[in-house]
This record gives C-alpha cells, sequence and structure tokens, in this order.
C-alpha cells in the first residue's frame, strides 16, 4: 500500500492505494464534525483495492477551524485532483461519509453528478443543517449554513430551540459532564415547513447508486428517518440507479467503516446512542455489504437494477 500524504491545491488530506498498477476505484472519505483527518477507514478500504482519498475539510493544518460555510468547490476540487491521480480510473469515483460528512456526501453527489459515481452514507441526512461552531462569535447574529456555493451560503434548516426542560439539562452538563441528547432538536425542526423544504438535497440528482447506514437509537439525529426520506424521495422520482437503507435496530450514531477514527472531544457531552451489541453487530454486519457495494457499482459494467 502507497500512503502519500496530501497538501497541495490548497487540500489536506492523505491519499492510500493499492501498490498494484492497475487503475483502482478512486473513495473520498468524509470524516463528521469533529473535524480533522481520520486515515482509518481510508486504510481499509485501500486494503480492498480502492484509491481512497482522506479528506479534512477543517479543523486541521490552514482549513477553517469552524464548520460554517466551507466551499463545495473545494470537494470539487479534491474530486478532480483523485481523478487525476496515475493508477485512479478517472470514471469510477465514489464519496463515501459519516454523520455531517454523509449529509455532505448527498450534497456533492447532488451538486457534482458528473464527477460522483456512487454516494454511501453512514448516519446521515437529506436536509443540510445549520454549521456547528466551537466559538461562539462565529454564531454572532444567528446559526449560518455549513457549507457554501460559488460564494453564497447553501441553505439550511436551523435546530430548534430546547424546551426549559433540556436548557436545564444543558447548564447541569457542564457541571456533572452529563450527556446531553441532541436528537430532539432534530426531531422538532423536521416539521419546520419552508425552512427544510429549502434545505432539503436534491438527492434524485445524484447520477449513481447510493448506500445509507442507520442506527434506530441514534441519539445525535434521527438518521433512520431521515435516511427514509432519501429512500422515499428517490422512489417518488423514480431514480434509475440502485438505492438501498440498512437499517439496524437499537444501534446509535456511531456506525462507520472499520477503522475509522473521529476526533472525540466535540461528542463528549452527546448521548451518541445504542448499545455496544447492537453498535458492534451493525459496524460487523454493514461492513461487507458496504464492500459487497462499492466493488459491485464502482466496477466495470455496472448495471443500473433499482435495488429499492
Amino acid at each position: 500500500m502507497v500512503r502519500w500524504p496530501v497538501r497541495e491545491e490548497g487540500l489536506v488530506g492523505t491519499l492510500l492505494q493499492p501498490s498494484t498498477a492497475s487503475p483502482h476505484p478512486g473513495v473520498v472519505a468524509l470524516g463528521g464534525a469533529g473535524g480533522g483527518l481520520s486515515e482509518g477507514g481510508a486504510r481499509v478500504l485501500a486494503s480492498e483495492g480502492f484509491a481512497v482519498l482522506a479528506l479534512a475539510y477543517f479543523g486541521a493544518d490552514d482549513l477553517a477551524r469552524e464548520l460554517v460555510e466551507i466551499p463545495l468547490e473545494y470537494f470539487e476540487r479534491a474530486i478532480a485532483w483523485l481523478r487525476g491521480q496515475p493508477g485512479v480510473d478517472a470514471d469510477r469515483v465514489a464519496v463515501v461519509g459519516n454523520s455531517k460528512g454523509a449529509e455532505l456526501a448527498l450534497l456533492l453527489g447532488a451538486t457534482y453528478p458528473e464527477d460522483v459515481g456512487a454516494v454511501v452514507g453512514y448516519a446521515p441526512s437529506p436536509i443540510v443543517w445549520q454549521g456547528i461552531p466551537f466559538d461562539r462569535e462565529v454564531y454572532y447574529g444567528g446559526p449560518r449554513s455549513p457549507w457554501s456555493f460559488r460564494g453564497e451560503p447553501v441553505p439550511f434548516a436551523p435546530l430548534s430551540l430546547p424546551l426549559a426542560s433540556e436548557l436545564i439539562q444543558m447548564t447541569g452538563s457542564f457541571f456533572d459532564g452529563r450527556e446531553i441528547k441532541a436528537r430532539p432538536f432534530y426531531e422538532r425542526a423536521l416539521d419546520g415547513g419552508p425552512a427544510v423544504e429549502a434545505a432539503s438535497i436534491a438527492v434524485e440528482k445524484i447520477a449513481g447508486p447510493v448506500l445509507l447506514i442507520s442506527g434506530t437509537d441514534d441519539g445525535l439525529w434521527p438518521s433512520t428517518r431521515l435516511s427514509e426520506m432519501v429512500m422515499e424521495r428517490l422512489k417518488a422520482h423514480d431514480h434509475p440507479y440502485p438505492f438501498d437503507h440498512l437499517r439496524y435496530e437499537g444501534a446509535g450514531h456511531m456506525i462507520a467503516l472499520p477503522g475509522y477514527e473521529p476526533e472525540e472531544s466535540w461528542g463528549r457531552r452527546l448521548q451518541l446512542g445504542g448499545s455496544g451489541e447492537a453498535n458492534e453487530f451493525a459496524n460487523t454486519d454493514s461492513w461487507p455489504k458496504v464492500l459487497s457495494f462499492l466493488k459491485e457499482h464502482l466496477g466495470h459494467g455496472a448495471g443500473s437494477r433499482r435495488l429499492s
């Protein structure tokens, strides 16, 4: 396996690819709201014959420190860079992300359908939710979008305001370390009408297959409900490519590629949900299915038979 740190064209990442000379399918691997750069999942994919760009997009090197208005053009440039590397088949590139990175993967597939051949999302969302600041001054004047496109913020849905009981719990968590369950803020916000509609990702524009993975006990956001929203939208538009949703009862938010190592500090006071047994089963069961999906649909001559 070849490992190549990437610090060019403004990109921050690591390219991992098999040492064999044959052109390999490409994968852009995106982490979640913890930021930084995780190579573990990319390394596992590379060991299976993929050329993988583990890509940081905030919280690393000279990148933005906040998950606020990150330009989609950064990812367009990253995909183009990967497609141009020796040993990478430019016509076979997927985007794989988890959590906020899965929201992003769906958005990239819908925005750049000519460049993204398949999308895999762990604990995804078809709604662009407000960005995540680590400095309160970033949100002076109200919440902001996590992404921008052509110099303008991508429409986003704000979270619902906390109830009195939640406010008490949040205040107490600063003193006793209790974990906060963020899911209710997203669930109530889903009834936001026009704001949610404006922030909905046009997943039907994705020109390739889609695979989503969720746990029903996700404590961060309702990823099973959000995944089903994707399935329903693709069905309504008679999506001509395969799409499927792997739903795991009792599992939580942290279902991901083997070896994925998120930056943990952001989640220390958040309930991620799921029992240890359910989470372990979800990760163990989903991995061979994700691998099979990628090998089938990034392989030469992949068909367009719909799964759902």
